[in-house]
């Protein structure tokens, strides 16, 4: 199994701790020039959900998970269970609302996503960096409205974010997905 020393982390990298698959979500170092650095990271445990809080010193060497990685498109949701077609192998694949969390509301129905896949299960699933949404629901457009004045826009997955007061409903715009933020408007 291939390991890594804790300076070499990034985010969206899978380490194997105790046993079990978890993702490293955010990292920060503490430390000065006279003590030893110790890197903290946030994980998310990718077969329950939880969130983990870590840290590592600097020789410390972290095994890496052997994942594969495969594309499968989002069906539908079913309860607490989003459900995933598989787009080589047409396999139903499902995650539970815990391993989903916030990110279900990047999900949308027939889009493709990368999926992360250890001894064969399905573990999680990649979002891109950004997506377009369409605005469903905000209040009329304001001409002359400027970037820095901004209003509340509820997007086509039920999204709510703060979008510039020149946007209406019906228009696209891309969305981070890690912060939940506006980017800009969407244009193909």
């Amino acid at each position: 199994m291939q390991t890594v020393l804790p300076s070499e982390l990034k985010r969206g990298m899978v380490l194997m701790l105790d046993g079990a698959p978890q993702i490293v979500e955010e990292l920060h170092i503490t430390g000065t020039a006279q003590t030893k650095h110790k890197i903290h990271a946030r994980m998310r445990h990718l077969k329950t959900g939880r969130i983990v809080e870590r840290s590592f010193t600097e020789t410390e060497r972290l095994p890496v998970a052997e994942l594969v990685h495969r594309r499968a498109q989002f069906s539908y949701q079913q309860g607490d269970r989003f459900v995933f077609l598989d787009s080589e192998t047409f396999e139903e694949l499902v995650l539970t609302a815990d391993q989903i969390g916030e990110r279900k509301w990047f999900l949308k129905e027939n889009e493709e996503y990368r999926t992360l896949h250890l001894e064969g299960k399905l573990l999680d699933i990649v979002l891109p960096p950004s997506m377009p949404l369409k605005i469903v629901e905000t209040a009329p457009p304001i001409r002359g409205g400027s970037d820095s004045t901004w209003k509340p826009a509820k997007l086509e997955t039920g999204l709510e974010i703060m979008v510039p007061l020149f946007l209406a409903p019906g228009e696209v715009v891309r969305v981070d997905t890690q912060e939940r933020k506006y980017l800009g408007k969407y244009t193909e």
